[in-house]
């Protein structure tokens, strides 16, 4: 669910704007100000597969656009795939 970002030393991701300050990974896929792949109407999508599952709505994110607990806690060590 996370784009491919580059990580500081300890471990925090560095997001970057592109220059029409919109948020994309290094693979040019559309994220949030958090990070999260998301999808042209904002909801969160995996992204191991091409097939952009959403995996939280946009309604379930915070107003910072971070994922609901315990999603949140374990975002470094979850993966949906597991589910």
């Amino acid at each position: 669910m996370l784009g491919d970002w580059d990580r500081d030393d300890k471990g925090n991701v560095i997001i970057v704007q592109d220059k029409l300050g919109v948020e994309t990974d290094k693979q040019g896929r559309p994220t949030n100000i958090r990070g999260y792949l998301v999808n042209p109407k904002g909801d969160v999508v995996e992204g191991i597969t091409n097939k952009r599952h959403v995996m939280f709505s946009v309604e379930d994110l915070d107003e910072r656009g971070e994922l609901p607990a315990p999603f949140c806690v374990e975002k470094y060590n979850f993966n949906p795939h597991d589910l």
